[in-house]
């Protein structure tokens, strides 16, 4: 396993450098100008505060050499500053724990609830419950994001005042509950139907069937044998997902005026301040990576016959 897992961290090392690559060229050569020519409002920028910002950023390098300098920079821990001369990972560090709270409450809520709805309905298969937990995701599939915030928001927050319509400063825990919900809400159906599909599927495996032979209790058939193989693809899944959730909160943290890393990155590209979006970007993508290591180290926990040679 060790061998393994240190394999696998030199498989990230090219892939890194290669989504870096595609970032820094992706965001910086994209047609539209200069990015300090219309940072002065209605009227043009002067043409010597144009020079001094593009010589500060480095637009005048070659983009291999922009691109050098930004490794270099990131690998010393340094990240610049943006477009107003604020240190970026200070913003990085104001805005990242909120989403990491959030989106750790999210993936927590879409394997508790998921993975437990799932398990239901496989075992209930054509049952009441296996039926009504199909209409309850079909439901939820059916619900974009933003109408899930807003109905939740308006019921609990402003009729029955048991939440706070807004999160407050400083995000604690308890008030990030309910939009981690609303956050994991369209995943959590899907984990429910995945995990309802594994189940079915490994419910008629031979060794499932051995294990009801042998005379084995129900709760070890289903804990130890069923569950743990059936777990794999929905590992997978919520592994896949953390990243997504760190990146994709920006419409749940705009319903509930939450400072994260999703207003942050969206509020950045609309001003073309690259500076904060290219170091955001590189961050979900480690996240990704690891999340896809943790992944595949959690699959020779689950299924003893995997083995990592």
């Amino acid at each position: 396993m060790g061998r393994y897992t240190i394999r696998r961290l030199l498989q990230l090392i090219p892939v890194l450098l290669g989504t870096t690559f595609l970032i820094n060229f992706m965001v910086w050569q994209l047609p539209g100008g200069n990015p300090f020519a219309n940072r002065c409002g209605d009227r043009p920028c002067p043409e010597a505060f144009v020079a001094a910002m593009t010589e500060q950023f480095g637009l005048n390098d070659p983009f291999w050499l922009q691109y050098l300098k930004y490794l270099t920079n990131v690998l010393q821990g340094n990240l610049g500053v943006n477009f107003n001369q604020v240190p970026v990972i200070d913003l990085i560090k104001l805005a990242y724990p909120t989403t990491i709270k959030l989106a750790l409450l999210a993936v927590a809520i879409e394997a508790v609830v998921g993975i437990g709805l799932g398990v239901i309905s496989g075992l209930k298969k054509g049952g009441f419950f296996d039926s009504s937990i199909t209409i309850f995701t079909l439901f939820l599939l059916s619900l974009p994001v933003f109408v899930t915030g807003f109905t939740l928001q308006w019921i609990l927050g402003i009729q029955l005042g048991i939440i706070n319509p807004t999160v407050s400063a400083g995000a604690p825990w308890s008030e990030l509950i309910v939009p981690a919900i609303v956050l994991a809400s369209l995943n959590m159906a899907f984990t429910t139907r995945l995990t309802r599909t594994s189940i079915v599927e490994n419910f008629r495996a031979d060794y499932v069937r051995t294990a009801v032979a042998k005379g084995l209790p129900r709760r070890r058939v289903v804990g130890i044998h069923l569950l743990r193989n059936s777990a794999i693809p929905v590992v997978t899944f919520l592994g896949t997902e953390i990243g997504a959730l760190m990146g994709g909160a920006i419409v749940t943290e705009g319903i509930f005026n939450i400072t994260g890393i999703g207003g942050l990155l969206f509020g950045s590209i609309g001003r073309r301040d690259y500076t904060v979006v290219v170091p955001v970007a590189t961050l979900l993508v480690v996240v990704y990576l690891l999340a896809n290591l943790l992944v595949d180290l959690l699959y020779g926990v689950l299924d003893p016959r995997i083995r990592y040679e």
